[in-house]
């Protein structure tokens, strides 16, 4: 009984341990010397979810208190440099929030180009291929 639950049992796990196996034997394909390399691996950015960015700040120029007439010209003249630093503030105020915004839709626009092309290379690569 002993010799057939060893005949049962271990032989069959001894016998793998045997030098000379199986998989010493097969003769292994060498590679053809024309055989296109394995394709790279394939990376990618996950996507993340850009949160906009937000508004500007408010304009910080003060409008000069209008009087329905002046005393004098000392206070026409200083209602007129108040007036004119009210402009200019508002001027720059202006033309530093427009260009922050040309500049976002001209990144916006590139992106949009881009994706547009990479897709446009993706569809061409297909049809290609099935028309073969």
């Amino acid at each position: 009984m002993n010799k057939l639950l060893f005949a049962l049992l271990l032989a069959p796990a001894l016998a793998f341990a045997q030098s000379g196996d199986n998989a010493s034997r097969i003769k292994k394909k060498d590679k053809p010397a024309d055989a296109a390399p394995a394709a790279e691996l394939v990376t990618f950015t996950p996507f993340t979810e850009l949160q906009p960015f937000p508004a500007p700040p408010a304009h910080a120029c003060v409008q000069p208190p209008v009087a329905k007439a002046f005393a004098s010209q000392k206070e026409a003249d200083a209602f007129n440099a108040a007036l004119g630093n009210y402009q200019a503030c508002m001027k720059n105020y202006v033309t530093v929030n427009t260009a922050a915004a040309n500049a976002h839709a001209e990144v916006a626009n590139k992106a949009v180009a881009e994706a547009n092309a990479y897709i446009a290379e993706i569809n061409s690569k297909f049809s290609s291929t099935e028309k073969k």
